[in-house]
């Protein structure tokens, strides 16, 4: 059985909306509301919770990204679930992933698959979709189906993390266990990591769109970055770093504001490194 698990933050009414593809699709659908306010009403206006097949949940705080897929995978697993669908708010279907991923659980042994991942499309990438299916070294989390025996083995996501980087490390972690990221070519997922700008010559030509977020926003990727620099030594992690760097020194604007914070945010990285190596 498959669970779907949707965490809210604060959701406008067209990511409440998105609850309704899921519907039909999963044996269970978790709505878990991380916002201020309650949101029951507006959920149950769009999915009819009863408490059975759909269960809204509301934390009365933002307790983080990881701790509420933390606990919903939990859930999920205590309903029977064997397989848990981790949905971004304002993600959507392009394609039936959820039928996309029971073929490829009934055609392979899927023992040793940790996730199966989308084609995550958005406008910032040259990703499209294809037709089988490939190993990756990682895969945002929106849209994945995870193998929750083996998510459970595994101590789920870090929770330290709070809201970034999830994705990257709990990936790596599986990897480093034996255990396989599955990019399958056919499910594939409108996805929005971040604001979209565009570098432009003269005002006119388009050389290169990149993402932009809060500066708030910046503080926990950079966070997230450096502590995965130090944990797992990974380049791409260095690159993904710098590049932050770049955006902010060149293209945003309140540079100064987004470096206190990306220093910020470095440091705390650096701590959180050492004390989970501590820990160990």
């Amino acid at each position: 059985m498959i669970a779907g698990i949707v965490v809210l933050y604060e959701p406008e009414e067209k990511d409440i909306d998105n609850l309704k593809q899921y519907i039909g699709k999963v044996d269970y659908l978790l709505v878990l509301d991380n916002s201020a306010e309650d949101n029951y009403r507006r959920v149950n206006g769009a999915v009819q919770i009863d408490g059975c097949h759909v269960i809204y949940e509301h934390f009365n705080k933002n307790i983080g990204l990881c701790a509420a897929l933390n606990y919903g995978v939990s859930a999920a697993q205590k309903k029977g679930c064997q397989w848990a669908l981790l949905m971004d708010e304002d993600s959507s279907l392009a394609t039936d992933i959820v039928g996309v991923y029971k073929r490829y659980i009934e055609q392979n042994d899927t023992s040793e698959a940790a996730v199966l991942a989308p084609v995550h499309l958005y406008d910032r990438s040259n990703a499209s979709g294809y037709a089988g299916c490939k190993r990756v070294k990682w895969a945002m989390t929106s849209g994945c189906l995870y193998n929750i025996a083996l998510f459970e083995k595994s101590g789920g996501f870090l929770e330290e993390l709070f809201v970034e980087g999830l994705d990257l490390d709990y990936c790596y972690r599986a990897g480093e266990s034996g255990y396989q990221v599955i990019e399958c070519g056919e499910a594939q997922l409108l996805h929005h990591p971040a604001k979209t700008a565009e570098f432009r010559l003269f005002n006119k030509i388009t050389l290169f769109k990149y993402g932009y977020a809060d500066s708030h926003r910046y503080f926990m990727q950079a966070r997230s970055l450096v502590w995965l620099i130090f944990r797992y030594r990974h380049l791409e992690n260095i690159i993904m770093y710098f590049w932050k760097w770049f955006k902010v020194i060149f293209l945003f604007p309140h540079k100064m504001d987004y470096c206190r914070n990306m220093v910020r945010g470095s440091k705390e990285g650096y701590q959180l490194w050492k004390k989970c190596k501590k820990i160990k």
